[in-house]
């Protein structure tokens, strides 16, 4: 009886370090599909966060193109204005350039 209670013991033994070396492997594998898939989390996560940046900066030169288009379509009309005054004075312009010379070359 005594040889066969060290017997089971034995078997007990053995069956629990089994146990525990099959539980052993099993969280190393567990430990190594959590980091697999928290990789895969934040290379998903950078990726998502890459497109939401461009999306935002896209979102910002759109509002800045849209506030900045009023202001240049003013100075445009305003440059206009000027080349628009500039041609109406340039035979004014012309005509005083012309006397100056006249009088000039007279003098001489």
């Amino acid at each position: 009886m005594t040889v066969e209670l060290v017997k089971a013991i034995k078997e007990a033994e053995s069956k629990a370090e089994s146990i525990i070396r099959e539980t052993q492997q099993e969280a190393r594998q567990l430990q190594k599909e959590a980091e697999m898939k928290a990789e895969a989390i934040l290379q998903e996560t950078l990726t998502d966060a890459g497109e939401k940046a461009k999306e935002l900066i896209k979102k910002a030169e759109d509002e800045a193109r849209s506030e900045a288009e009023p202001l240049i379509e003013e100075r445009r009309r305003e440059i206009d204005r000027l080349r628009e005054e500039a041609t109406a004075r340039l035979p004014e312009a012309v005509a005083v350039l012309t006397d100056k010379v006249v009088k000039l070359d007279a003098d001489n």
